[in-house]
């Protein structure tokens, strides 16, 4: 054997052993892949149903902030009517409540002076 059957005896132990390493690797990948679909399945059968419920609460949420909405501008124009309903009771019932008071404590002085001459 010369020296050029050597090197290629050892050149094709080489390369059968790089073919041997990428069979392994793919073998291993492939694995891998296989693994890799079936969580991407169980993922997808837990995402989308998931993503619907999560769509169908952003509605509902949506609504109820409408609705919240509504009843804020009804209780504010509530509070508005009835300031304005306080307003004008004071408005109208503060002068003869201030007369009956005045006339209230004219008649006890009164009272008080017919009392002290006797």
């Amino acid at each position: 054997m010369s020296g050029t059957d050597v090197v290629l005896v050892a050149l094709t132990v080489v390369c059968l052993l790089a073919v041997a390493a990428l069979a392994v690797t793919v073998v291993q990948l492939r694995v891998g892949v296989r693994q890799l679909r079936g969580e991407l399945a169980r993922f997808h059968d837990t995402a989308v149903p998931a993503a619907v419920d999560l769509a169908s609460s952003a509605q509902l949420a949506a609504h109820q902030v409408e609705r919240l909405e509504n009843l804020i501008d009804v209780a504010s124009s509530v509070t508005d009517t009835m300031d304005s309903a306080t307003a004008a009771t004071v408005r109208v019932l503060s002068n003869p409540v201030i007369k009956t008071a005045a006339i209230a404590r004219g008649t006890r002085k009164a009272a008080r002076r017919l009392k002290s001459a006797e």
